[in-house]
This record gives structure tokens, C-alpha cells and sequence, in this order.
């Protein structure tokens, strides 16, 4: 009769962050980047974190746009993806909180793995149909 209940705030973990953009594309980094700034209260990160991903993924597209034909699938395939995610290993790391971090606080908790994925096939099929449509034209 007497239970409190405390509504834990659900966080990525860098290692999720950085899986999640490597397997899934740069829409699912900025998106879990961003996800876990709002979750922390910082807005204003948040806010930067979609504006220079945005900037970020349209230098991207033409970068894949304007590389030569024999290179482009390396490159769109295998460096861009595991450069994505370092970098969103490191900023996860750098401004966030790292999975003991969030394991040890009391008002957050580590997001399942299964919504890593329930979230990254959707981004992951945005960015293809972008890169395609992209080499397409």
C-alpha cells in the first residue's frame, strides 16, 4: 500500500550507441545521441546533436555522391559505417554517461538491446533507400 515507484529513464549505452550506428547507419547514431541528451536534460545538446547530424549526413551523401565509382562501395559499405560509429563511441562517452554510470545512478537505466534494433531497422532502411537513390542519380 505504501510502494513508491520510481519511473527510471531509459539510456543507450556507448557500446549501444556505437552498435547501434555501425550496424544500423547515421540516422540511428544521431538519433540515440540525441535520445540521450533529452533523457539527461540537455536540451540544448540535444538540439546541436540533430542540427550537425543533419549537417553531418547530407556531407555524407555527397561525399558517397563524389567518390569514384570502383571505390564507392568500400567506402559506403565498410569505412563510412565503422568511422560513424567511433565517432559516436566517442561522443558517447565524452558527454554522456557510460553504462556503469547509468547502472550505478538511480534515476536511469540501460535500454534493452531489443529496442537498439526496434529502432535502428527503420533508420537503417531510411539511410539505404537514401544511398541507393543517391547512386542512382
Amino acid at each position: 500500500m505504501n510502494e513508491i515507484t520510481i519511473n527510471e529513464l531509459k539510456m543507450y549505452s556507448p557500446l549501444q550507441v556505437f552498435l547501434g550506428s555501425l550496424f544500423f547507419g547515421p540516422f540511428t547514431l544521431i538519433f540515440f545521441l540525441w535520445k540521450n541528451f533529452k533523457t539527461m536534460g540537455e536540451s540544448a545538446k540535444a538540439k546541436y546533436t540533430l542540427i550537425f547530424g543533419i549537417l553531418f549526413v547530407l556531407l555524407l551523401l555527397l561525399g558517397i555522391q563524389l567518390a569514384p565509382p570502383n571505390i564507392n562501395p568500400i567506402i559506403s559499405n565498410f569505412i563510412i559505417p565503422f568511422l560513424c560509429a567511433l565517432a559516436a563511441l566517442q561522443i558517447a562517452n565524452s558527454w554522456q554517461m557510460d553504462k556503469e554510470a547509468i547502472a550505478d545512478s538511480m534515476n536511469y537505466n540501460v535500454q534493452s538491446y531489443w529496442r537498439v534494433v526496434a529502432y535502428g531497422l527503420p533508420f537503417y532502411l531510411v539511410w539505404f533507400v537514401m544511398t541507393v537513390a543517391i547512386q542512382l542519380f
